[in-house]
């Protein structure tokens, strides 16, 4: 008869990187955890009183944004989702990701610019605003809504984290040094907490202003490694990528040759 051993090596790493933080019912956890001490506002917000600004770059999956979303709502709560036109991961102009964003907005959610700067090879103060410019036109326009705050994809790269102006293109940059001095920032980045592990810093309650960044693929059903949770969102989008195509070829009554 096999046993497991509690003090394998991916049973420590799931305790080292609290895999178990990383699901649904543990964000339920950390919702009912913060309102209880913050109330939670936008970017802009000129409140002095204990507040969270909740932020989510949807850098690989929108589906789990939307699940997200959905939680956030149950609590009466109202966070900013940042989305990419850049993205290796998704597409927000195809029709079933794009309802889904409809929806997220639908729930009471703002929409907010995820900026890939090392996306273009020009990096100057003029070509950035231009591409901010463009970037910002075409999402406000796809989304009929208006886009107030940008967040920096990847700010550690390209000396995104240097650009400390508050305000861009007339949206807010989340990474600007007035809100860096401002607020506590913690982040999931990678899947793993930065700095500090989030649940411990909301129930011992020592901070009065605090920006949380959630990337909201890496909240799944169960626990599991950061890499499995970026294989489930590509195996996912596989699946569907392949339903599409097979549901055009039903639709036209072509032969699906295998």
């Amino acid at each position: 008869m096999m046993h497991s051993n509690k003090n394998s090596p991916k049973s420590n790493k799931s305790k080292k990187y609290n895999f178990n933080d990383f699901t649904e019912s543990h964000y339920n956890l950390l919702l009912k955890t913060a309102k209880k001490n913050y109330t939670f506002e936008s970017f802009g917000t000129k409140s002095v009183d204990p507040h969270i600004i909740l932020r989510h770059d949807v850098d690989l999956s929108v589906h789990r944004a939307l699940a997200l979303a959905k939680l956030e709502k149950k609590h009466n709560i109202t966070s900013t989702y940042f989305f990419r036109l850049r993205s290796e991961f998704y597409n927000i102009f195809e029709k079933s990701v794009l309802s889904k964003i409809y929806d997220i907005i639908k729930l009471g959610h703002n929409v907010g610019l995820h900026f890939d700067l090392s996306f273009y090879e020009n990096k100057s103060q003029k070509n950035l605003l231009k591409n901010l410019n463009w970037e910002k036109k075409v999402l406000s326009e796809l989304l009929d809504k208006k886009i107030s705050a940008f967040s920096f994809h990847n700010p550690d790269a390209k000396n995104a984290l240097s650009i400390s102006d508050y305000k861009l293109s007339q949206m807010i940059n989340v990474y600007s040094k007035k809100i860096k001095n401002s607020y506590y920032y913690i982040s999931d980045s990678n899947g793993y907490w930065r700095y500090s592990r989030l649940f411990d810093l909301l129930k011992n309650n020592n901070e009065n202003k605090i920006q949380i960044l959630i990337h909201p693929e890496w909240w799944q059903k169960s626990a599991m490694s950061p890499r499995m949770r970026v294989m489930r969102c590509i195996d996912e989008r596989s699946k569907r990528t392949l339903e599409t195509y097979d549901s055009i070829l039903k639709a036209s009554k072509r032969k699906n040759i295998k």
